[in-house]
């Protein structure tokens, strides 16, 4: 079998326009590859940093907080899950390393839309440690209930009552966000 190679004569104008066709296809390729780069895997527009590492002391005690019936949210925006808050007191000249235990069991969907469902632990209205920034998922793409963790950390300055808190939401408004048999485990450490 031999191959048979045919050479093309183009003129000047012939060899600027296939150049110009592989420019316009090489745009082409790269707008569309950019279109269609993909979220994080939990929706957010991806970021991230370095590991933080918080170090406590002993612990001073723990409260548990439990529910044993089931929650639901459409909410985009982040709203308390109801029951998940815990007040505690800093004495003065004090500080406190404070551990957030959340166990769940939750369903995430279904809809038309991308499913997520999101959690986050905060201090005083600010996210603990790890903050996701809004995108910590607890489940997604899942109609049935199964059980799922998050571990929070935050070292807290000043004396006062501080509250801690649970807040949820989801992506998109067609999703519904099941929560059920949930457990908050405040622990506050020296």
């Amino acid at each position: 079998m031999t191959t048979r190679i045919t050479k093309l004569k183009l003129g000047r104008k012939g060899r600027w326009s296939v150049a110009a066709a592989i420019v316009a296809v090489g745009v082409a390729s790269a707008s569309l590859a950019v279109a269609q780069a993909p979220q994080e895997p939990d929706g957010s527009g991806g970021g991230g940093g370095a590991p933080i590492t918080t170090t406590c002391g002993p612990n001073l005690g723990s409260t548990v907080i439990t529910r044993s019936s089931p929650s639901t949210t459409t909410a985009v925006a982040p709203q308390r899950l109801p029951g998940a808050v815990k007040t505690f007191v800093i004495p003065n000249g004090g500080s406190r390393c404070i551990k957030v235990l959340f166990t769940a069991e939750t369903a995430c969907g279904p809809s038309a839309a991308s499913d997520y469902c999101y959690v986050q632990a905060l201090i005083d209205g600010q996210p603990m440690n790890p903050d996701g920034a809004g995108f910590q998922v607890m489940d997604s793409e899942d109609p049935s209930a199964s059980a799922h963790a998050y571990e929070w950390v935050k070292h807290v300055d000043g004396p006062g009552q501080h509250t801690v808190e649970i807040e949820w939401r989801v992506l998109n408004a067609a999703t519904l966000f099941y929560a059920d048999d949930w457990t908050m485990d405040v622990q506050v450490h020296q």
